[in-house]
């Protein structure tokens, strides 16, 4: 019986459940198996006002219902985790990725100790080819898998979604990525440093902060490495912010560079 049952008051009764405890029901139509020819048990509810209707039969055991059962339930699994891709692609997780599992200790680690450590993020710094992209989006998908609002995006891909708000709600541009459960910046160190830039990443980051939400960061660039790449077109106030921030508030995880990633470099080492 599900919950909604429950909670309006509805009862799910066998044929003979319902004669045993007395209760006038009309008497079903008789349903037979269609595989197997056999009677099946009729089953009943209780609605409102205590009115009852039957609603279906109890399974048959017979090996051609049960195939059917089988076929049915791989179905909706297949189905069910369609709908899950899905929704990993609309929190922002790249079709190349919607198969990344979570590969790194540290990083299996934090998850399991996310609940017991509020407001704590991740800083995942390596060089090109590290799997940075590759790891922030395994996380994204175990988050948006356990409910929590999340979004995963470049740091480019955001600041352009906030200008383009600009035609309509700036704040909500903002607040977007400001408000989420979960907010992951890809390749943070990218962007061109201007004055506009480094406003609007630190008025989302010092959102967050203050909110305690938790904010994960990759970067091939280690933290004080960030801030004097922020402060290259001279907002060194507004970088040594939003790098403070994150150093208070994020973990710091190392990943190596991979080898053997790319196809040309197994055609050289083939060669």
């Amino acid at each position: 019986m599900s919950d909604m049952q429950r909670r309006r008051g509805m009862k799910v009764l066998t044929y003979s459940e319902a004669k045993e405890q007395g209760l006038d029901v009309p008497t079903p139509d008789p349903i037979v198996c269609e595989w197997c020819g056999s009677t099946l048990e009729p089953i009943g509810m209780t609605g409102f006002q205590g009115a009852f209707h039957w609603i279906g039969a109890e399974p048959c055991g017979c090996d051609g219902a049960a195939k059917q059962r089988e076929e049915e339930a791989e179905r909706e699994e297949l189905e069910a985790k369609a709908r899950q891709r899905e929704a990993f692609v609309r929190c922002g997780v790249k079709r190349r990725f919607l198969d990344a599992t979570i590969c790194h200790a540290s990083l299996s680690n934090y998850l399991d100790g996310f609940s017991e450590s509020p407001g704590v993020g991740l800083y995942i710094c390596g060089p090109s080819r590290a799997g940075k992209t590759y790891s922030a989006s395994a996380i994204a998908m175990a988050f948006c898998a356990s409910g929590y609002r999340t979004i995963i995006t470049t740091s480019l891909s955001m600041l352009d979604a906030v200008k383009a708000s600009f035609d309509g709600d700036a704040k909500h541009g903002i607040a977007r990525f400001a408000s989420c459960d979960i907010l992951i910046v890809d390749d943070l160190g990218k962007e061109n440093a201007n004055s506009w830039v480094m406003t609007t990443l630190f008025q989302i980051i010092n959102e967050r902060y203050e909110a305690m939400r938790p904010t994960i960061v990759t970067s091939q660039y280690m933290p004080d490495e960030l801030m004097r790449r922020m402060s290259r077109n001279g907002e060194r106030e507004s970088a040594v912010a939003i790098t403070e921030r994150l150093k208070e508030t994020c973990r710091l995880i190392r990943l190596p560079r991979r080898t053997n990633v790319n196809l040309m470099e197994e055609v050289l080492r083939d060669a």
